[in-house]
């Protein structure tokens, strides 16, 4: 799959996209141009993407080098982004993949001239090679494009293709959720120094939350299944889940993930 691929915003989420892409067999760039209007973020850039990469004055040169563009920019500085993208002569042309929260497809795709764009969501753990992207169907995209995109990111983790009227509704399953999972080994660690522990518990809590979900991916049963195993009548953790269950964990999240669409839609809602 050779394309001309270019990225508008180096942002972190943009640079563990690149470090997934140049270290994936599947993938063959022509070329790579980056752009940042803060070219401080190419500092922390790996070497091999620097040696492959040339970096744009602009960005209209950036979209006249390339047939593919990942806008990795925020959700409130499209406008402005995409007036940019219009100076060049060919914009209309190239194959866009937005990242931005809440911003959909079609008023990106009518603001540039009816290009075709497919919109994804990918997760922070893309930093490390294990993240989530959620790809949108686009029927006006070729096959190629798609299977491009998807070996873009599952370069860095695991794809799933989703309709985009889902989206919104996934970005709590998983854009958002890895900070639900900070969050609560936080307050485990926390948990335990108030108990007078004082060893650095971090590893082995994220080992616990690793083990726990790879046995509920690999053993078939239900999340209730194991929390009944785990849960000895009269024991222990039967205690602490019904601590958690009286302060209303389960609705806590389930109220966190509903402000997490509400919020998307919102912004969804300003760039329409």
């Amino acid at each position: 799959m050779n394309r001309n691929f270019a990225v508008i915003g180096v942002g972190n989420m943009a640079k563990s996209i690149l470090a997934g892409m140049v270290a994936s067999p599947c993938l063959s760039l022509a070329g790579l141009t980056l752009f940042d209007k803060n070219t401080s973020q190419y500092d922390s850039l790996s070497e091999k993407i620097v040696k492959l990469s040339t970096f744009a004055r602009s960005i209209p040169e950036a979209v006249e080098a390339s047939d593919c563009l990942l806008l990795s920019v925020k959700p409130q500085n499209f406008p402005e982004i995409m007036a940019e993208i219009k100076q060049a002569p060919s914009y209309a042309s190239k194959l866009y993949i937005s990242i931005a929260a809440g911003v959909e497809s079609k008023y990106i795709s009518d603001a540039l001239g009816g290009a075709c764009v497919i919109r994804v969501l990918p997760n922070l753990p893309m930093t490390v090679g294990a993240g989530v992207s959620l790809i949108c169907q686009n029927e006006t995209a070729s096959s190629e494009d798609i299977a491009f995109v998807q070996e873009v990111f599952r370069s860095a983790g695991s794809i799933v293709m989703i309709r985009e009227k889902e989206m919104n509704r996934m970005i709590g399953v998983t854009s958002s959720s890895p900070a639900y999972v900070f969050q609560f080994v936080h307050a485990i660690c926390q948990g335990a120094l108030a108990q007078g522990l004082t060893s650095d518990l971090l590893e082995v809590v994220c080992d616990v939350i690793i083990g726990s979900a790879q046995l509920l991916k690999q053993c078939g049963e239900t999340p209730k299944a194991l929390i009944d195993k785990v849960a000895s009548k009269g024991g222990t953790t039967e205690q602490a889940l019904r601590i958690l269950n009286e302060r209303g964990f389960d609705e806590t999240i389930r109220e966190a993930m509903i402000a997490c669409t509400e919020r998307a839609d919102e912004l969804g809602k300003s760039k329409s």
